[in-house]
């Protein structure tokens, strides 16, 4: 059963990830007693999506795509460590690929594999109240589904036009001969790739001659959407897409952005 969102005082991201045994993983962080999906707290800017793929890769060693995940739906449930405490999740649904292995990391002290009809746990410990209402969804087949993100290609153009003048001078000021562009879908017709660099970096440019074309900046609109809840969450992952794919142009990698602030 799906509730309303309530002013929670916790917001998380859950990650409810099954293997092909149909079985799905539940996780317990050291000192607790709570067994619960994989997950955890949106950092600063960052989308539900974006946490969900970097708490399942922190905390499981698993690398996921944004494009991997399925939206399941918004739950409100008590907190299952924090007393008196209302938590809303955005939970997705992941698998993990035949022949890859995942295993318990950084704050977590246990996995365990559970059939989300026949859940055992050991004494003394507990599932968590989202977990328990999670699966007792997928058992009875009532999980919310979210309406997929809709936007109209023009529309999006002109979404991705106004987080590009957001930008910060000192990052787009340096920008030269580089056209940016929005197409629906890269060449092989996937979803998992959000944005690309079409060109060279600036250290590694020889000067332009005469009629050569600008380098691109595109962005694909069918896997951002896919990648997205709501307008909001659209306007952050398209926000990050243009900083990563600027950051190619000036050769700047993920750790150097995160120094500038710009990531």
């Amino acid at each position: 059963m799906t509730a309303h969102r309530l002013n929670p005082s916790i917001s998380v991201s859950a990650v409810v990830l099954t293997n092909d045994d149909g079985q799905v993983a539940l996780v317990r962080k050291r000192g607790t007693t709570a067994l619960m999906f994989p997950g955890g707290k949106p950092e600063a800017r960052e989308s539900y999506l974006a946490a969900a793929v970097r708490e399942v890769g922190e905390e499981l060693g698993l690398v996921l795509a944004p494009g991997d995940l399925e939206y399941l739906g918004e739950y409100v449930t008590p907190a299952a460590n924090e007393a008196d405490t209302e938590l809303y999740s955005e939970v997705y649904l992941g698998h993990v690929p035949s022949g890859v292995h995942v295993a318990a990391q950084a704050e977590i002290a246990e996995l365990l594999w559970v059939v989300p009809n026949d859940v055992v746990i050991n004494d003394g410990h507990l599932l968590a109240p989202l977990s328990a209402q999670v699966l007792d969804d997928l058992v009875t087949g009532r999980v919310p589904q979210a309406k997929p993100l809709e936007m109209s290609l023009e529309a999006f153009e002109v979404l991705v036009g106004e987080e590009l003048d957001a930008l910060p001078d000192e990052m787009v000021g340096g920008l030269d001969n580089v056209v940016f562009a929005v197409e629906d879908r890269p060449e092989d017709g996937s979803l998992d790739l959000l944005g690309v660099y079409e060109g060279h970096a600036l250290s590694g440019r020889a000067d332009y001659g005469y009629m050569q074309l600008p380098d691109r900046i595109v962005l694909f609109r069918e896997p951002l959407l896919a990648a997205c809840t709501d307008t909001a969450y659209l306007r952050e992952e398209v926000r990050v897409t243009l900083i990563h794919e600027i950051a190619h142009y000036y050769g700047i990698d993920d750790a150097q952005l995160h120094e500038l602030g710009w990531a």
